[in-house]
């Protein structure tokens, strides 16, 4: 708190200084400051060495920025804040049911309050000293340097503890209960109708009930498993890996030679499968599915059911990329020439639905439409990859290297910039703005009336009016002489 309040002393010290204190709403010294408050909409701008310092003001959020170190965003009302710090590794995020910390790659936090219950769920990572986790009614989870600890929900158990890790290792999933000494060499695991045995990688057996029977001999190398035991059609499995292995059923066979090289699959619905030899040659087919592959040339999957439809088309592996997908929804076409370009469409099936559209020339261009008729264009476009929540590179890094932004709202607001400080333009139904080097050009619509300015180097020499007045102004100092209309 200390350190914002004495922010705004000396912001407002300087601009007091150049406009000889009075009332001020506006400052237009690119690039060291601009600074806009519209008290009308409740709005304020402040940016300082073009987006190296920003400051927003609405009537939802306070944003500040100091790039590309730190990124904070602050909610006018409710429990709701984000600050990202030297982004990706340093983020804080509260909600009023939810906090988030975490700090890459040693430190990560979070406590959820359920809403209806009102149960506190945490989870808490110190790596690799210690974890905890859990929820107020029931026994938490616990992990002290690895080796000593409780462990729920976690690799399909309900729990798995080991004290100490790997000398002595249970687990828990139902009813069945599995102990390890000296894990991974000696096992042992009964119940829920479950037999599990593994002796040292030389002897292991596994059963369900009635649903498989398995057994290894020097693991990994030899198997024999009966799966599918419950079902009309029980397979039979043998494996000598990596040599052979054989699966056999009354209504399927497959076989496999040299893993992963050789192998074939069939079925008598139909479905057929070949690897001669993997990657390189590949042909599947059956109800809903083709694929053929002769990598890295070409490749090409479809595959259909009673709710969707996919269709991917692969070329000279790994650089180009169609993709084509229809859901019950929307469709989505996405096409990728890596690492340069990228382009994605996506529909609504609803007739009046209209298509958004992602272009990315990497890393010289990017342009988005939005569905709502918004649109945005940016040059330069450093980022690879696509920015997800919470867009931490979006907030601290492009602002740096956009050497052009065109920034369309559905509202027909439109932004303009142009390297920076270079060029600038704001167009709206109730403002017009416009600055080029040191000249600006302002024109906005009050209640009161219309009222604007021309300027050199933010008041320099200015010439302003208002609804009724005119005026002039030199050297910072406060309008003189002005005249009525």
């Amino acid at each position: 708190m200390q350190w914002c309040n004495l922010k705004h002393i000396l912001l407002w010290s300087f601009v007091c200084v150049l406009t000889g204190c009075t009332t001020v709403d506006e400052l237009d010294i690119w690039p060291v400051v601009y600074y806009d408050k519209d008290p009308e909409r409740q709005t304020t701008q402040l940016d300082i060495l073009t987006s190296v310092y920003s400051q927003t003001d609405t009537l939802e959020k306070t944003t500040y920025a100091f790039r590309p170190f730190f990124v904070g965003e602050f909610a006018k009302s409710g429990k709701n804040s984000e600050i990202l710090a030297l982004w990706p590794f340093v983020r804080y995020r509260q909600k009023p049911d939810d906090t988030l910390i975490a700090i890459l790659p040693f430190y990560y936090s979070r406590e959820i309050t359920k809403q209806h219950t009102r149960e506190r769920d945490y989870d808490w990572f110190f790596l690799p000293f210690a974890s905890f986790g859990g929820a107020d009614t029931k026994e938490g989870s616990y992990l002290y340097m690895g080796f000593w600890g409780n462990i729920k929900g976690l690799l399909g158990y309900d729990e798995i503890t080991g004290k100490p890790f790997p000398f002595y290792v249970t687990a828990r999933d139902g009813e069945y209960f599995s102990r390890g000494y000296m894990w991974p060499f000696f096992r042992f695991g009964d119940g829920g109708g479950k037999t599990f045995r593994f002796y040292a990688f030389l002897y292991s057996y596994y059963k369900n009930k009635d649903k498989y029977e398995r057994r290894s001999f020097l693991w990994p190398f030899v198997h024999y498993n009966k799966e599918d035991l419950n079902t009309k059609d029980p397979r039979t499995d043998v494996l000598v890996f990596p040599i052979y292995g054989q699966s056999t059923s009354k209504k399927s066979l497959a076989w496999m030679f040299m893993w992963p090289f050789f192998s074939y699959s069939g079925h008598e619905n139909g479905y057929r499968e070949y690897n001669l030899p993997w990657p390189f040659f590949k042909y599947r087919t059956g109800k809903g599915i083709h694929e053929f592959r002769l990598w890295p040339f070409y490749w090409e999957n479809n595959q259909e059911d009673g709710t969707q439809r996919h269709r991917d088309v692969i070329a000279m592996w790994p650089f180009y990329w169609s993709l084509h997908s229809e859901y019950p929804t929307h469709t989505k076409d996405s096409v990728y020439i890596i690492p340069f370009y990228s382009q994605h469409w996506s529909k609504g099936k609803d007739p009046k639905a209209k298509e958004e559209m992602r272009l990315k020339v990497w890393p010289l261009f990017d342009y988005k439409v939005n569905e709502d008729g918004s649109f945005r264009s940016r040059i330069l476009s450093p980022l690879l990859f696509e920015d997800y929540i919470p867009y931490g590179f979006e907030k601290a890094w492009v602002p740096l290297f956009t050497l052009f932004d065109y920034n369309c709202k559905s509202t027909d607001e439109k932004t303009v910039t142009f390297l920076g400080p270079l060029f600038t333009m704001k167009k709206s139904k109730d403002l017009s703005y416009e600055r080029f080097l040191f000249f600006s050009y302002k024109n906005e619509k009050k209640t009161k009336g219309e009222q604007g300015r021309f300027s050199i180097l933010g008041g320099l020499f200015e010439y302003n009016w208002l609804p009724q007045q005119r005026g002039l102004r030199f050297f910072y100092l406060p309008t003189w002489p002005t005249w009525s209309k």
